[in-house]
């Protein structure tokens, strides 16, 4: 077997386990349990997992989707964050083989699947996302000004940081999107540089097209919710914009094929 194909195997079996992993944090912050302590179990009986429930994809797919001790169905989406894992590390490599940039997305993509899975379920992403993303960025800032990488210039980071979020910050004055979403954008650019511009507008985009189904198939009626002694009404679950997922999905792209979109759609305009 060729050595880049035994390290692509690799990678991929290895994100499949961080994703895992990621179904835990996913799960678990929001209802402030612990994340590193205690041991999986079954969140219809509560039964501990056995090691052999455990392992990526496979372990839900001999299941049939079904938990072995209660039987009651397990969501497919355990399988899909576990698959995004293994998907992400694997492109990861096949882009940029065993560099720095590597490295960062080692990081980056496990924190843009946490973000976007935050936000669908609770409508926040933890503030701990864009600050791991923005401290990449940071090194990455810091490797440039070393001359360790020739990738962009210093002051293309930085440009990166505002070029976007600036315009998002005034989109987020209005309403129009929210102040997590901004500083998700502003952290990324600040790794990204310039390639923090496409993946706004396919954020935007994917976006669009979300938005236009989340129209067609949303329930007219809200749900109501009680909190305390006042009555509000809120959407139900699942007919909410969440625009973090879309700009997650852009971030990512960009940061494999950011370079790449930038150069076609230049060679495009002069053709024009």
């Amino acid at each position: 077997m060729p050595l880049d194909v035994m390290i692509l195997a690799i990678l991929f079996v290895y994100g499949t386990i961080i994703g895992s992993f990621l179904n835990v944090v996913i799960l678990r912050t929001p209802l402030k349990e612990q994340i590193v302590k205690g041991r999986s179990h079954c969140m219809s009986c509560g039964h501990t997992l056995a090691w052999y429930d455990l392992f990526p994809i496979l372990s839900w797919i001999t299941l049939r989707g079904k938990c072995r001790y209660c039987k009651v169905s397990i969501s497919g989406r355990y399988a899909l964050v576990e698959l995004l894992g293994g998907v992400a590390f694997a492109l990861s490599f096949w882009t940029f083989g065993l560099t720095i940039p590597l490295a960062f997305a080692i990081v980056l993509f496990p924190v843009l699947i946490c973000a976007s899975f935050f936000d669908i379920d609770t409508g926040e992403i933890e503030y701990w996302c864009p600050i791991t993303i923005a401290s990449l960025g940071v090194v990455a800032l810091t490797l440039t000004l070393m001359g360790a990488t020739d990738t962009m210039t210093w002051y293309e980071h930085l440009i990166g940081a505002v070029i976007v979020s600036v315009p998002f910050a005034v989109l987020a004055f209005f309403g129009a999107m929210g102040g997590a979403d901004v500083q998700l954008m502003a952290a990324s650019g600040l790794l990204l540089g310039w390639n923090i511009v496409p993946a706004a507008f396919i954020g935007i985009f994917l976006g669009a097209i979300v938005g236009v189904f989340i129209k067609i198939f949303r329930n007219p009626t809200p749900q109501k919710v009680y909190e305390g002694e006042e009555e509000t009404a809120h959407d139900v679950k699942g007919t909410v914009m969440r625009f973090g997922p879309c700009l997650s999905v852009g971030i990512g792209v960009s940061y494999l094929y950011g370079e790449q979109i930038i150069e076609w759609y230049l060679k495009l305009m002069r053709f024009a």
